[in-house]
């Protein structure tokens, strides 16, 4: 027998080599979130809309389905009163509470709760949150019908209903008043459908895996995630809410595919006072009517509520206005019937637009900011990538540019701004074109850079950036403050992509960075909107805007810190006016070094109701930007405050209702489940859930070292002079 050495040793190197590729690409791409994304999804069976999920007493999986999601809206000169009614049956045999996450406008002022369940409706009566928690657990567990809304985020609610007895409906209507926008002579409102799944940082998870009494060094799973939820009574409430974000989030994940989303109803009437040039609804179908007073009657057809309704309307050039003074007395929830001493009042006032030939003559850095978190998959990564194309279209032979790219690290195109040469542009379009979306939503790091990168271009030259992403990410207060921290003289500009981006982040970013916000919702609308953004930031700013009255006194209002207005932005304020107050409102500004004045008579303004809200709902959120962790006790005593007498709920306060009468027997079992809906148009599922603490870059980058070597050996040719060994 004759025993080759060097052959078996080449043999078992090259079993080894391709047995560990194999073993190591197997699990760099199949991850233990993915497979946890996976089992769950197999057992989530499917059903038509989102509903209230609860399980039998056999153990089964049940849904009660609503029966209708319907939103009314009365627009009316610059506001819209907004009704949300969301109908539900529970068709089981069993006593159920439910608990569902939806979003809302941003700039929303919820202010009403009814809650509808068989005979009975039920006001909503507002409290201090801990309070409102309090009262609606004691009905609970009491056997009484209740419903709690409670707001997560600016622009994500949650509604609890109690004691939903057996086949018995249940409606929620809630209410609020919304400032629309109007920039370039144009009106729009945008309506939120669903949330999309939000990105927590690998730092919360792991206080949420302390909390949860997990001390392993594994990553936070999906399947724990889906778990029952733990008692949060012993947790600040900043945590409790993102843990509920991260935990929808992980339902999403683990249902993506397997539950369509919701359908809704939407019907809107719409009084401009004037006459229309184009009325349009950008991504949603709609049937339109004119009735005899000429308000135009809107109704979606046949919709999924699986991404932002966006419509926008247009006066016909002559009537476009330039100027508008909205004006109620008193307030809109009020418990004295004494004489009101206070009105208040919406402004609008476009400053000159000057010549289309002015525009600033001054080089500029322009920072590209790319989210290729997984989030960004499908739809939203293309969209991206072309945005970031026509943004280097944009930039002259005097102007510097680089890129900067996110998802669980960041990665920048060059280590420095470089000139915008066609030799760089080139190479910056190959680096474009292979970004694709994976991992999480590390923003932080990649904003830091991008804020504190040094200047390269000429010390007079605008510095810019532009961010793009869907802002899906849980941490929106520890990225104002950066912003607000790292500013300096950039200028923030945001880009929101994709069918259901996170506005509230988006919008106030944007504000801290004294920059604008646009939205980008089909491949379609890139260049428009791009190109739109390059002629805004290339023109000059209406700067240091004042308000006085004509004696030099000023008024209350927000934003108390006027952002500087670009090319087709009107000046939007909500003031508080003392009743009977003098008859002159001066405005004043810097329009490219030139100074500009106007004055405008308080007695010709239009009458219109729920513009108190609209003012406290500003100052909250003008108090929530403040630097709460420094005086976090007073600002969320100023919010409750606000939030009490105005009637709104708020990061300090909710709605909350009880029917007084018991309706659960004592001795019936009642469950507690979640109501779920779908994913955002558009979206399709990353390789996992992202995690940040996987190392499946490397994995990848070492199996493929292993799999190269192993085929090397494969085509090696026997060597000569074999050493032999004989028995």
């Amino acid at each position: 027998m004759k025993i080759d050495l060097l052959k078996i040793s080449t043999r078992f190197c090259y079993s080894v080599s391709f047995g560990g590729a194999f073993i190591i690409l197997w699990a760099a791409f199949v991850s233990p979130s993915q497979a946890a994304l996976h089992t769950e999804r197999d057992v989530v069976e499917q059903s038509e809309q989102a509903s209230l999920v609860y399980f039998n007493s056999n153990g089964q999986r049940q849904y009660s389905l609503p029966l209708s999601t319907e939103v009314n809206m009365q627009i009316s000169g610059m506001t819209n009163r907004v009704t949300l009614s969301q109908t539900f049956v529970n068709d089981s045999e069993q006593w159920v509470n439910g608990t569902y996450m939806f979003p809302l406008p941003n700039n929303a002022a919820v202010d009403q709760m009814q809650l509808v369940v068989g005979e009975r409706v039920i006001e909503g009566q507002i409290q201090e949150k801990k309070q409102a928690k309090r009262t609606f657990e004691t009905a609970k567990k009491q056997g009484k019908r209740a419903s709690l809304l409670e707001q997560l985020r600016p622009n994500i609610f949650t509604t609890a209903v109690a004691n939903l007895g057996p086949n018995q409906s249940l409606v929620v209507k809630i209410s609020y008043q919304q400032q629309l926008s109007y920039e370039d002579g144009e009106f729009s409102l945008r309506f939120p459908m669903v949330v999309n799944p939000r990105y927590t940082p690998q730092i919360f998870k792991d206080q949420v895996r302390r909390t949860l009494a997990d001390e392993s060094e594994m990553p936070l799973s999906l399947a724990s995630l889906l778990q029952e939820p733990y008692q949060q009574e012993n947790n600040s409430s900043e945590f409790n809410q993102a843990y509920q974000l991260l935990r929808h989030s992980a339902r999403q994940y683990a249902q993506a595919g397997s539950q369509p989303s919701l359908k809704a109803d939407l019907h809107i009437a719409l009084n401009s006072g004037f006459e229309l040039e184009t009325l349009e609804s950008l991504y949603h179908p709609i049937d339109k009517s004119i009735r005899s007073d000429g308000t135009i009657d809107i109704s979606l057809l046949d919709s999924k509520a699986n991404r932002d309704f966006v419509l926008k309307w247009r006066p016909i050039v002559g009537s476009r206005p330039e100027a508008a003074l909205y004006s109620q007395t008193g307030l809109t929830h009020s418990s004295t019937q004494l004489p009101a001493k206070d009105d208040y009042a919406l402004l609008m006032l476009m400053p000159p637009q000057g010549k289309p030939a002015d525009i600033i003559d001054i080089p500029r850095e322009l920072i590209l900011v790319i989210d290729t978190s997984g989030s960004m998959s499908g739809e939203s990564m293309i969209q991206a990538r072309e945005a970031l194309h026509e943004a280097l279209s944009g930039l002259a032979e005097g102007d510097y540019f680089n890129i900067i790219e996110f998802n669980s690290n960041y990665r920048r195109f060059k280590p420095n701004a470089v000139s915008a040469n066609a030799s760089n542009k080139a190479k910056a379009r190959r680096f474009i074109n292979g970004l694709s979306a994976n991992g999480g939503t590390e923003m932080f790091s990649a904003l830091n850079v991008a804020l504190s990168d040094p200047k390269q271009a000429a010390s007079n030259a605008l510095r810019q950036v532009i961010f793009i992403t869907d802002g899906a990410v849980s941490d929106e207060q520890s990225l104002f403050e950066l912003i607000d921290n790292r500013l300096a003289d950039n200028r923030l500009f945001t880009i929101g992509i994709g069918s259901a981006p996170n506005s509230h982040f988006m919008q106030r970013a944007a504000e801290i960075g004294k920059g604008t916000f646009t939205y980008i919702g089909k491949q379609s609308e890139v260049k428009q909107q791009v190109t739109r953004l390059f002629k805004q930031i290339a023109h000059p700013v209406v700067s240091d805007v004042q308000l006085a009255f004509s004696d030099g006194t000023v008024p209350e209002y927000w934003p108390s810190s006027i952002p500087d207005l670009y090319l087709g932005q009107p000046l939007m304020l909500s003031l508080k006016l003392p009743s009977g107050t003098q008859p002159q409102l001066v405005v004043s500004g810097n329009i490219d070094g030139q100074f500009w004045q106007r004055s405008l008579n308080l007695q010709t303004k239009q009458p219109a109701a729920g513009l108190d809200l609209l003012w406290a709902r500003h100052y909250i959120a003008a108090l929530e930007l403040s630097n709460r962790y420094l005086y976090e006790e007073r600002v969320e005593k100023q919010v409750l405050a606000l939030a009490l007498k105005y009637h709104l709920v708020s990061s300090q306060t909710s709605l909350v209702a009880v029917d007084v009468t018991p309706a659960r027997p004592a001795n019936l079992p009642v469950l507690d489940k979640q109501i779920d809906g779908g994913m955002p148009h558009g979206w399709q599922p990353p390789a996992a859930l992202p995690q940040t603490s996987t190392a499946s870059r490397l994995h990848i980058l070492f199996g493929l070292v292993l799999l190269i070597a192993a085929m090397l050996m494969l085509r090696e040719k026997p060597l000569a002079g074999l050493v032999k060994f004989k028995p």
